[in-house]
């Protein structure tokens, strides 16, 4: 009776590892909310292996006015906001999220208030698209070779940076001091207050 008992507890055990560890990863995808970031010490929430996708699962809030939200410091990582948010404190500060190794995707979402800061850094051959910056000192910087499509910037410094060679199709720009600043560029459908740019 007694090792049936042990052998029901050893299974039950192992179940709920399994389930642990399936909470914090769905279809090989990571998921990010504000419990976990916290769970891990706080912001910035750091991406340093190479080849992995991240999602958030709920919206992020910054309070640090020097902290970034997440850094990625690996190749080939894709974050998916999933419709959520991440917000700066406004002031002086870091970026929502600052990548600046190669091949960074930053997808569906909202990077806003990163005050003198950027909304999304990405570095070479980066893709950003339907993301909306607001209120950001760059509210998208990207390195050469990268996309930025599909995305509403709005009332930040300058709306999109590129060192060079970048391409913008089929964003929107309202309210920005600076729309697009770029060394080379590949330009399709974007509008900038209201007029082609």
């Amino acid at each position: 009776m007694n090792r049936e008992k042990l052998a029901a507890a050893f299974f039950a055990g192992v179940a709920m590892l399994g389930f642990a560890a399936s909470a914090g990863a769905v279809d090989g995808t990571i998921e990010i909310n504000q419990a976990k970031v916290m769970a891990h010490g706080g912001f910035p929430y750091v991406i340093s292996t190479a080849n992995t996708s991240y999602r958030l699962t709920g919206s992020l809030t910054v309070s640090s006015t020097t902290a970034d939200a997440i850094d990625v410091s690996a190749n080939n990582v894709t974050i998916d906001l999933n419709g959520f948010s991440i917000t700066g404190p406004g002031t002086p500060s870091g970026s929502g999220i600052a990548g600046l190794d190669a091949n960074l995707t930053v997808e569906n979402g909202t990077v806003i208030a990163f005050g003198s800061g950027t909304g999304v850094a990405t570095g070479f051959n980066g893709i950003v698209r339907n993301m909306r910056a607001i209120s950001n000192g760059v509210g998208i910087q990207a390195a050469s070779g990268s996309l930025i499509s599909g995305s509403t910037i709005n009332s930040n410094s300058i709306g999109i940076y590129c060192t060079s060679q970048c391409g913008f199709l089929g964003n929107s720009l309202v309210g920005d001091t600076t729309y697009i600043t770029a060394a080379v560029a590949s330009m399709g459908n974007n509008i900038c207050n209201s007029a082609p740019c």
